[in-house]
């Protein structure tokens, strides 16, 4: 039997392929025996059939754009096109089983079937088109996979309590924010307007709650369905993004958009709310929110995207992002341009001729240009092997470390913009950009960037650890105690404050600084506590709670340090002594480097330094400096 060869496109065409239906003279079964009958012992057998067309994609006939992950590239399976053999990743065979319609054919579009993926001229064409593919689909269907782990009862928990959150209109309004009407369930239930909502709530509380016998079961289940490799998939976003209708099956369940929506926000805030409950029955050395029983974060970014009128700037969606996986690394930038707002001002388009480095390397010297200089967050230390130069994020390598800002969108704004959270300015009110020099023989550009040497690096504390609560402060004490300012009536407010790098917590779409109110709540529960004991007696308060959130988020991957002159603050877990603390012209955070060869940089990562983050040293006479990168 022949194996499959692609014919040439035309530049205006795409490939639709036209899945036989099981009840068919086509059918796959009639179709593999006649095709296959004696065939040697050896040649695969099929449950798949289809044929292959190339059509207009300006008039294009009906189709439906099938979203869903490879999966394991070494896991291949045979189906059928045109009756000869292709091999495809095992998920796809499986998938297209499952989808193979009882008695009228379909049509699909399917990345890995309708682009030549080994011709890198047609793959560049068409990764080029694809919100346009995936826009004038009739709808979307993502596949999640074959029905396991319990996913049947997730799929109909989603359906169901996603479909009440919706018709009672949970988070709609104040009074209806989940968390407040929980509360009123437990205290002061005759005051829920409605009894069907209470009903609700009591079955939503009783099926998620810790002292239900049932409960570890559907956590479970509805933990390992988010897990599931379609939620990281990068790709999924702009296929969902640009999507009229969008359907999820999983097995032989579907579900639409709206269920899973208000599902997945009732399962993130019912989350919060038992955090809050048990905050002071738990020890700190047990709670750990970053660690929710159900990780809602990737379906949420990728449905309040699609959701949003408009297109975003692409330093957020590569932010938003960055925890998503791609089998091409290119692919973590490629697959989030066709919806990047900045992206055609900037010339970035899909180039599959192109290295995963260099477009790695042009993507963060043409976002730092253009004054986002909150890419370098995502910068952490190389492998030696990597080759990439240190300004520039391995996006393949995912970093937990929560960069010191985030990007939040400034609601009814169009077209959208974004601000970055807390209000940072430790360059003032600069905004000059670096200076890249030119490549040489295929070389990385280093970068020229003027700015302000603050000090030396002089003594590190530990590493961020989780049960590290008293340590985490203790360390900052101590690093705290210079001649400059020991003597300060301030100085435990200034360790607390440091401690969660000034900021408090998100709420809504705001991430302030620290405020005197809650500092001076966290220096009262602070003071007296005695740092030198061991973890483990350390009962968390409830007033205490959202701080303790926030020194989670900041502390992970970061570590304590002072410099000679008595700064101190939080940088990068892999900081050393003796690495610089500079302010560099246009950014709202100071950065640590390292001296490396021919008197150049390299970037160890951002930093939080106290009493330097409002740009209160750049106005004085001490020089600055042309520094280069590499």
């Amino acid at each position: 039997m022949s194996f499959f060869v692609y014919r040439k496109l035309d530049p205006d065409q795409i490939r639709l392929i036209h899945l036989f239906p099981k009840n068919s003279h086509g059918s796959v079964e009639k179709l593999s025996t006649e095709r296959l009958s004696g065939a040697s012992p050896s040649e695969p057998q099929t449950r798949v059939s289809c044929t292959v067309s190339h059509v207009s994609l300006e008039l294009p006939p009906p189709y439906i754009a099938l979203s869903y992950t490879w999966g394991d590239s070494n896991e291949k399976a045979p189906i059928l096109i045109d009756g000869a053999i292709i091999h495809v990743t095992k998920n796809l065979e499986v998938a297209l089983a499952h989808l193979t319609p009882e008695d009228q054919e379909i049509s699909l579009w399917i990345d890995a079937l309708c682009i030549n993926q080994q011709d890198s001229t047609e793959k560049t064409e068409q990764v080029g088109q694809m919100h346009n593919i995936y826009s004038r689909a009739t709808s979307v269907t993502t596949w999640l996979g074959p029905s396991a782990d319990d996913s049947d009862a997730v799929m109909d928990w989603i359906q169901h309590y996603g479909s009440l959150s919706h018709k009672f209109g949970i988070g709609t309004k104040p009074e209806l924010q989940l968390l407040r009407l929980l509360q009123a369930l437990e205290l002061h239930p005759e005051t829920l307007p409605q009894e069907e909502l209470k009903v609700f709530l009591e079955e939503i509380a009783t099926h998620l709650s810790t002292a239900n016998d049932d409960e570890d079961k559907i956590t479970l289940a509805l933990a390992n369905f988010f897990k599931r490799g379609y939620w990281n998939r990068v790709w999924i976003v702009q296929e969902l993004v640009h999507a009229k209708t969008v359907e999820f099956v999983c097995g032989t369940k579907t579900v639409a958009e709206e269920p899973l929506h208000h599902a997945l926000r009732l399962l993130r805030n019912f989350g919060q709310f038992r955090q809050l409950k048990s905050a002071q029955q738990q020890k700190a050395t047990d709670w750990d929110h970053r660690k929710p029983a159900v990780n809602t974060r990737n379906p949420i970014n990728i449905l309040k995207v699609r959701r949003t009128v408009g297109q975003f700037p692409l330093i957020y969606l590569i932010r938003t992002f960055r925890f998503f996986q791609a089998t091409d690394p290119r692919d973590r930038i490629f697959a989030l341009l066709s919806f990047a707002s900045d992206a055609p001002a900037m010339g970035l388009r899909p180039d599959y001729r192109k290295p995963y480095m260099e477009v790695y390397a042009e993507t963060t010297m043409l976002l730092l240009k253009n004054g986002f200089s909150d890419i370098l967050s995502l910068c952490q230390a190389h492998d030696d092997a990597s080759g990439l130069p240190s300004w520039v994020p391995d996006f393949t390598r995912i970093s937990h470390r929560a960069p010191l800002q985030q990007r939040a969108m400034k609601r009814g704004m169009v077209p959208i913009t974004t601000v970055l959270q807390p209000a940072f300015s430790a360059s003032g009110s600069e905004k000059n950009v670096p200076v890249f020099s030119e490549s040489v023989n295929g070389s990385f550009p280093s970068v020229s960037w003027e700015a302000k040497f603050i000090d030396t690096i002089t003594n590190v504390g530990t590493p961020w650890k989780p049960q590290g609560l008293r340590k985490w402060l203790r360390d900052i004490r101590e690093l705290s105690q210079s001649d400059s300012i020991s003597s300060d009536p301030d100085r435990l407010k200034h360790v607390w404050r440091t401690a969660v790098a000034d900021q408090e917590m998100r709420v809504a779409n705001q991430k302030p600084r620290l405020s005197t109110h809650r500092l001076e709540n966290a220096h009262h529960l602070l003071r007296d506590l005695d740092l030198e004991k061991e973890e483990s007696d350390t009962i968390l308060s409830r007033e205490l709670r959202d701080y303790v959130y926030q020194l989670q988020d900041v502390a992970f991957g970061r570590r304590p340090f002072c410099t000679s002159k008595g700064y101190f603050g939080l940088g990068p877990s892999d900081m050393e002594t003796g690495d610089l603390l500079y302010v560099c012209t246009g950014a709202d955070v100071p950065h640590i480097f390292r001296s490396g060869h021919e008197n150049r940089l390299q970037l160890v990562g951002e930093a939080y330094a106290h009493g330097l983050m409002d740009g209160v040293l750049m106005d004085t006479e001490q020089p600055r400096s042309i520094i280069s990168i590499s």
